[in-house]
């Protein structure tokens, strides 16, 4: 069966195209497609296999074990100063001939493809590729990916929808995503009508899943280029509660739950040593310490820091800016994260109306 590829769009940024695109895929292949993946335009690279490829792309690459040259993945990437010398010397055609030949490469070896895209249907357009045109441009089809809400969610697909309408473009549907569970029936049956409104329908309502927003302290790590003073191998430990033990140490004890990281001026030694009693007598024995200021431990504590089997990272930086960082704090989901990468499926195949997509495709 021919189908035209399927592009994955996104009223915002961390809406969760990758997710969906992530749990699309898993979803094909049980029905016995061998979809491919492209990201056209990547905004965040990373060094991989001698070129700068999107984050997502390696992920999926990793994931899937997939034989394509990842530059085929991930044609056009980003780099610092990439928008300005496109405004100095604005020629797009080498960047749509580059986007449209690595497709065609990809459709040689997979009978279909999905392109995830790069937030908004606007975003690239300072360049001349936004998401809209891109989708022109491979004569994809859109489904866009959004938070769970109402009103918000209705506004941005309403942007969303007259650009690509303006590029001949069409959108099969919405994705609603990381709706709350109180909410959900309210939510779903009240954007759906809103949806019809609009011209365009709900094909999928994704529950919020608190599991996907977990991330361990070894990504602390990696994000903030934290230094690693011993737990090498625990930094799987996950992290689903923050404290900050600037208190008495009676205090800090009564907020210690599993999988907490608490963050602690690298001087307290109190504070420390009660952490590590609390956090490594805990049943899943989960999350961390985080020393600020830059302090390095007493030598006296070392060798109980060590014991408890604790990941324990030392950052230069003052309690305030360290603990800041926690709000909101979300990460990419990475090729180990396995257990996140099978729940997407199971979301994606019990929420989303896969049926209706492929039928629209069918060329």
């Amino acid at each position: 069966m021919d189908v035209k590829p399927l592009y994955i769009s996104a009223t915002l940024r961390d809406c969760g195209k990758t997710s969906v695109s992530l749990g699309m895929i898993q979803v094909l292949r049980d029905r016995g497609f061998d979809p491919g993946y492209c990201k056209p335009v990547g905004q965040h690279y990373v060094r991989y296999q001698n070129k700068n490829i999107d984050e997502d792309g390696v992920l999926v690459h990793q994931v899937f074990k997939l034989c394509d040259e990842p530059y085929y993945l991930s044609p056009i990437a980003i780099e610092p100063g990439f928008t300005q010398k496109f405004i100095e010397n604005p020629d797009v055609a080498p960047l749509e001939q580059e986007i449209i030949t690595c497709h065609q490469t990809l459709r040689q070896v997979h009978p279909m493809i999905i392109v995830e895209g790069t937030g908004h249907a606007g975003v690239g357009s300072c360049f001349g590729l936004s998401n809209a045109r891109v989708a022109e441009l491979l004569g994809a089809k859109v489904v866009i990916v959004t938070a769970g809400g109402i009103g918000r969610p209705l506004d941005e697909i309403t942007l969303s929808l007259a650009l690509f309408r303006q590029h001949n473009v069409k959108v099969l549907g919405v994705v609603l995503n990381k709706v709350l569970i109180e909410k959900y029936d309210k939510v779903k049956k009240t954007v759906a009508k809103g949806l019809r409104m609009l011209g365009t329908e709900l094909l999928g309502a994704i529950p919020y899943e608190p599991q996907l927003s977990t991330f361990t302290m070894g990504q602390l790590a990696e994000e903030f280029n934290y230094t690693i003073l011993c737990g090498h191998d625990h930094l799987t430990n996950r992290v689903t509660h923050t404290v900050v033990a600037a208190m008495e140490p009676q205090n800090v004890i009564r907020y210690i739950r599993d999988n907490t990281v608490v963050i602690i001026p690298g001087d307290r030694i109190d504070n420390i040593l009660v952490s590590l009693l609390v956090l490594s007598r805990q049943e899943h024995n989960g999350g961390g310490l985080i020393l600020t200021g830059g302090f390095d431990p007493h030598p006296m504590i070392e060798p109980l820091m060590v014991s408890s089997q604790l990941p324990i990272l030392l950052s230069n930086e003052d309690t305030f800016i360290v603990s800041s960082r926690m709000k909101d704090l979300g990460f990419k989901i990475r090729s180990y994260d396995t257990e996140k990468i099978s729940r997407l499926h199971e979301l994606v195949s019990q929420y989303v109306d896969v049926d209706s997509i492929l039928d629209q495709l069918k060329v």
